[in-house]
């Protein structure tokens, strides 16, 4: 797809996150690197949209959060970022939209209906997405100030999306 097809269709892009969404528990974000490109091949300008999308959610869970508690800075959740395969991708981010990380065997929306829409997602970024998590297996690095968050986040160079779950108990 030619870069001015792309981001044509950047609502296309977005139409799918945004279907996987489902607030306050699972949010997303996704666009384009401003100046149309990132600098440099690691996990940096992801680590930033995920800093900001925390922020984005802050107002919603604050209550859950000790005053003395604060969110990663965007160079820690950079250095905690895990780099991940396209299979594994679809994989970790079809169980983050559609399984409560907090109350086990409580669904978020149907597996098959979130599995198809994140493969669109990782098709739609193209074979040459890089993808980075805070998870490996049923342990992770928190990338927020809550008990439970997971994130999966990729990116093509020029275009991004990210995903990420977050709860209490």
């Amino acid at each position: 797809m030619e870069s001015s097809e792309r981001a044509s269709n950047l609502s296309d892009l977005g139409a799918l996150l945004k279907s996987l969404s489902n607030k306050p528990a699972v949010s997303v974000r996704y666009g384009r690197f401003p100046g149309g490109g990132t600098s440099g091949p690691g996990p940096a300008p992801l680590a930033d949209q995920v800093h900001d999308l925390v922020a984005e959610l802050h107002p919603l869970w604050k209550r859950y959060v000790s005053s003395r508690s604060e969110h990663p800075s965007a160079p820690q959740i950079e250095a905690l970022l895990e780099p991940l395969s396209a299979d594994a991708t679809v994989d970790l981010m079809t169980k983050l939209a559609s399984d409560n990380l907090v109350w086990s065997g409580s669904k978020l929306m149907d597996r098959e209906i979130a599995r198809d829409t994140v493969t669109r997602i990782v098709k739609w970024l193209g074979p040459g997405a890089t993808w980075w998590t805070n998870r490996q297996g049923n342990s992770w690095d928190p990338v927020t100030a809550y008990t439970f968050d997971g994130v999966v986040a990729g990116s093509d160079g020029e275009y991004f999306a990210v995903l990420i779950q977050v709860g209490e108990d």
